[in-house]
């Protein structure tokens, strides 16, 4: 990897260091703006809060997949450290605006601009971390991200719950203010991996990114890994909650530890995977594929919910080791000026696998059952595996 900063760890790198906390920051208030948002829609629309949720999360796929190109081209006009920054700022007024919510229109326009932020930052802080630390510390900075991504979700839910039983959902949305504010403050003293200041007219052409994901080896294959990670994250996202309850006639403190048990896997998962030698992890590559097929089965099959935490803890494993393939592929797949474009194509491309299992699973497990979800979702991965066949990167 090209301008890549030798170091012995990664917490040894003050870049890495800083851009990390930025991130972990931000996702803590998040977390707990998500809950604050949730209560928010409910009081806008009594016994509506679910529709009104259903709406900001078509706004924030739409978002992702048809303005997610544009990360890598105005991060060449304005420069990927003042995007990012503005992207903060931008997040943090939308918290704020909250406060003066009073019609569901306007919750929408507000999620619109929090989700085009979003993905006009995280793609480009995905392809600054190669450069920062190197490529043999990255499946590590990736291990880290994916430890404090399901640790801040986990965090940040508890800690809003109590803010706001104590203070009121409003509080919520100042404390995420917050977060973005010292989130923009360390990055802007992070200096960021040099590129070239030349504007060619290839990479900045909107699509780029687009045509380098389909026609490159290695970038189509970390795609097809990020839309299997879909299929089955999508699954458990939409059908868990109704599934514990409904067909397993269980109290719902059931669901939040199923949901828990799958972030222990991703980040039990992602972190031993990062550990291991090179034969280990081409192993656990060839394993996750055949481990997610089969846990499909397994819960169309048993309807247990022992079976089910068994699953999740595989899937949730699978994912975070998928989500570290993935993003290696496009850094090793990729040079320095490129990866703007790349990991914002990939960010948005593989929004589209979300986009698609979101409502076929809501569907089906509404008017079916979770089996059925299930069994659909088993051939939605086998479909997957079709231009991966035969190709290696």
């Amino acid at each position: 990897m090209s301008n890549a900063l030798e170091n012995v760890t990664v917490w040894s790198n003050k870049r890495f260091v800083q851009l990390f906390w930025a991130h972990t920051i931000s996702l803590v208030g998040t977390a707990i703006g998500t809950a604050a948002i949730a209560l928010l829609a409910e009081d806008l629309s009594q016994g509506s809060g679910p529709k009104v949720l259903g709406y900001t999360l078509t706004i924030r796929i739409i978002v992702f997949l048809f303005l997610g190109p544009f990360a890598g081209s105005l991060s060449d006009l304005i420069g990927r450290k003042f995007q990012m920054i503005v992207s903060d700022l931008l997040r943090a007024m939308v918290m704020v605006a909250l406060f003066f919510v009073n019609a569901e229109w306007q919750l929408y326009f507000l999620a619109f601009v929090l989700h085009l932020s979003s993905a006009l930052f995280t793609p480009i802080y995905k392809s600054i971390i190669p450069g920062i630390v190197g490529e043999e510390n990255y499946p590590k900075a990736l291990a880290y991200g994916t430890v404090a991504y399901n640790v801040s979700d986990i965090l940040g839910m508890l800690i809003g719950g109590l803010l706001i039983f104590y203070f009121g959902f409003e509080f919520g949305f100042g404390v995420d203010a917050a977060t973005f504010i010292i989130s923009a403050l360390l990055i802007a003293v992070v200096r960021f991996p040099g590129s070239s200041d030349k504007k060619e007219k290839e990479r900045t052409e909107i699509f780029f990114g687009i045509r380098r994901m389909f026609s490159v080896p290695g970038l189509r294959r970390s795609l097809m890994l990020s839309l299997q990670v879909s299929v089955v994250g999508g699954l458990a996202i939409v059908t868990t909650a109704g599934y514990v309850k409904n067909e397993l006639n269980m109290e719902d403190a059931f669901y939040p530890v199923a949901m828990s048990v799958m972030g222990a896997g991703a980040m039990i998962g992602a972190l031993y995977f990062s550990r291991c030698k090179a034969s280990c992890q081409r192993l656990w590559g060839l394993m996750i594929l055949p481990s997610f097929m089969a846990i499909l089965a397994l819960v169309a099959l048993a309807q247990s919910y022992y079976v089910l935490l068994f699953a999740w803890l595989i899937s949730g494993a699978g994912q975070g080791v998928f989500g570290i393939i993935s993003n290696n592929l496009l850094a090793l797949n990729s040079i320095e000026k490129e990866r703007p474009h790349i990991y914002a194509a990939q960010f948005a491309l593989s929004h589209a696998g979300w986009g698609i299992s979101y409502p076929l699973c809501g569907f089906l497990a509404s008017e079916y059952s979770f089996s059925v979800a299930s069994w659909a979702c088993l051939g939605l991965m086998l479909i997957t595996m079709v231009p991966m066949i035969g190709r290696r990167s």
